[in-house]
């Protein structure tokens, strides 16, 4: 009985937080707030964790270990159209579900040792597992890629996913990179899709096509060009 309450509080304040961490930004919280939003005391928070730096590696873990679970491919089946809908619905998820861990990378790489050597751990299983997954495509006929172009097409994908809210930020489309909305990880997945959309092929276009209608117009390039033509005016 005491084991099941341990993890029980142990999971609540790891929840507690990633709510926090994604609402506040990893920098402005301690674990005194973590604490108070618990209705625990500090030192019982220490009893499970002892310091703000252990509660973010579970959480890189945790996040780590759903994200390559989800991304696995179909043991008893090739990939379909359908499955591609699935991936990108799997990282939207994952993505807007641990935001704070994208949006504060630089400085959690700079700041906490553990972070420093699991990111890119991450990334790196993440890429090769992403580089199954298009490959199984391919094999599948939906999609005409050589080995290079999928190694290109997954960088490219990260780079997006990882600096997303920094280029909302400098761009003005956010006034505080501590608060990110879901249509923003939705147009951060908009950006994804076009970027494979040359290569798709049969079943999968017309599903690509889609989901590019599910995503609905978008205006940050037209408020981007807007917004540097009112300054321009405004400076004359």
């Amino acid at each position: 009985m005491l084991n099941a309450k341990t993890l029980k509080t142990k999971d609540r304040i790891l929840q507690a937080s990633l709510q926090l961490f994604n609402e506040k930004g990893e920098r402005s919280v301690t674990t005194n707030h973590i604490a108070a939003e618990l209705g625990i005391s500090p030192g019982n928070l220490y009893y499970h964790f002892r310091n703000k730096n252990e509660i973010i590696k579970e959480l890189m873990a945790k996040y780590q270990h759903e994200t390559l679970d989800m991304l696995a491919l179909p043991e008893d089946r090739i990939l379909d159209a359908n499955d591609k809908i699935h991936y990108f619905q799997v990282l939207s998820s994952q993505l807007w579900a641990y935001r704070f861990l994208h949006r504060d990378v630089y400085h959690l790489v700079e700041n906490n040792e553990d972070f420093k050597k699991m990111y890119p751990r991450f990334a790196g299983q993440v890429m090769k597992q992403g580089h199954k997954i298009y490959q199984a495509f391919v094999d599948a006929g939906l999609m005409q890629m050589t080995s290079s172009e999928i190694e290109a097409l997954i960088i490219n994908l990260w780079i997006v996913l990882t600096n997303w809210t920094n280029f909302l930020y400098m761009s003005g489309h956010i006034q505080d990179s501590n608060h990110l909305e879901e249509r923003w990880v939705w147009q951060a997945l908009r950006q994804m899709v076009f970027l494979e959309g040359a290569y798709l092929r049969g079943e999968s276009r017309q599903t690509y096509e889609r989901l590019m209608e599910s995503f609905g117009p978008s205006d940050l390039f037209a408020s981007l060009s807007n917004t540097k033509d009112d300054d321009m005016h405004s400076s004359i």
